[in-house]
């Protein structure tokens, strides 16, 4: 029984960062795409899924969609991959970066939106060298 309560504490902890600006209001929604289009490029980088290596991204198109639950929209993007193909991504604003003068933000934080990035890379020219909780 013990077993089974820690495994399921640490299935709700691990989903708790997840999706946290993924789903969001039109307005807020809308607000994040006059941003993005405005951007030459962004990084993809989830800090609380995996640490893999952030992804620079230039987007071709950005846009905002109905989830088909309740008042909510997510962001997506299109932008053209290292192999010359179109990806369409579906971001969580919370893992999504810009560099800003003094260092690099999320969106979620350029928009004033509370979320948890977990780590973020502290070099991003060696972005296996992370610094936790900025």
């Amino acid at each position: 029984m013990k077993t089974l309560l820690v495994v399921i504490g640490l299935l709700w902890s691990s989903l708790t960062f997840a999706d946290q600006l993924a789903y969001i209001s039109k307005a807020e929604a809308d607000e994040a795409v006059e941003m993005i289009q405005k951007m030459k490029s962004i990084y993809l980088f989830c800090g609380c899924c995996s640490l893999v290596e952030p992804i620079k991204v230039k987007p071709t198109k950005v846009y905002a969609e109905y989830t088909n639950y309740e008042d909510y929209y997510e962001v997506i993007i299109e932008y053209i991959d290292d192999h010359g193909n179109t990806v369409t991504d579906h971001l969580d604003l919370a893992y999504v970066w810009k560099k800003k003068l003094f260092g690099y933000k999320t969106i979620g934080q350029l928009m004033g939106l509370e979320h948890d990035y977990c780590v973020k890379p502290n070099d991003w020219d060696n972005p296996k060298h992370i610094e936790k909780d900025i």
